[in-house]
């Protein structure tokens, strides 16, 4: 059935033995290659005063939803989207929770967002002092861009 298979010594057992060993040397690099790939979206490096970011940068929003933040402990904030302040009275902002969120709608700056992309500014100070102008006088005055998409 089976023809006799015959095994005969190579005629050059060095060449052999250096091929098998790049063969080798390549396999084990794939695998530590394929070990240490890292999946999903890169890590983004915020204030570790920011607690809560919405959206997440480059996340998908409706037309409606919500853009703002909420910061760690005695901080006022106030959020620009597109280059445009969004007025304070116009904001979800709660001092003891230290938030400033916006929701578009009917007379408000934004009615709804397009679709596309858009870029928030997150702009915070210590409560001690009163605006944000007041903040950036004395320099103290952080902020935060990112981006998201809406679909």
């Amino acid at each position: 059935m089976f023809g006799a298979v015959s095994l005969t010594r190579p005629a050059n057992p060095v060449r052999v033995a250096i091929v098998v060993g790049a063969v080798l040397v390549g396999i084990n690099v794939l695998i530590w290659a394929g070990r240490s790939q890292v999946n999903g979206p890169a890590t983004v490096q915020r204030n570790p005063e920011i607690i809560v970011l919405e959206p997440n940068e480059s996340d998908q929003l409706l037309p409606q939803g919500e853009v703002g933040a909420q910061l760690s402990a005695f901080f006022n904030a106030q959020i620009s989207i597109d280059g445009r302040i969004i007025p304070q009275d116009q904001v979800t902002s709660t001092a003891g929770a230290n938030t400033v969120f916006f929701d578009p709608g009917p007379g408000k700056d934004i009615r709804e967002f397009t679709k596309g992309g858009h870029t928030a500014v997150l702009e915070w100070w210590p409560t001690n002092l009163p605006t944000a102008e007041a903040a950036r006088a004395k320099q103290q005055l952080r902020s935060y861009t990112w981006s998201f998409n809406v679909g």
